[in-house]
C-alpha cells in the first residue's frame, strides 16, 4: 500500500513539474499561416513575391513546397 501512495505522489509531482515549465511563448505567437507585417521596413523580411511564384508554379504541377529556410528580401540602400 505504501509502495503504491509513493508512486501516485512521485508521478503526481512530475506532473506538476512538468505543466510548471511549460513555455507560454507559443501563445504569443500568431496563428499559423498569418502574416505580421513588420512596422520597420528597413528589417529583412520574407521575399513574399518569390515565395508565392515558386508556390504558384509548384501547384501547377501538382507538387507541395515546404519552406524550411524561406528566401529573405534584404532592404535596399
Amino acid at each position: 500500500m505504501r509502495y503504491h501512495l509513493r508512486a501516485i505522489v512521485l508521478l503526481s509531482i512530475c506532473t506538476l513539474a512538468a505543466c510548471a515549465s511549460t513555455s507560454t511563448r507559443l501563445a504569443d505567437a500568431p496563428p499559423a499561416g498569418v502574416r505580421v507585417q513588420s512596422a520597420d521596413p528597413l528589417r529583412i523580411t520574407t521575399d513574399d513575391d518569390y515565395v508565392a511564384r515558386v508556390n504558384r508554379e509548384a501547384q501547377r504541377r501538382g507538387l507541395h513546397v515546404q519552406w524550411i529556410n524561406p528566401p529573405l528580401r534584404r532592404p535596399r540602400n
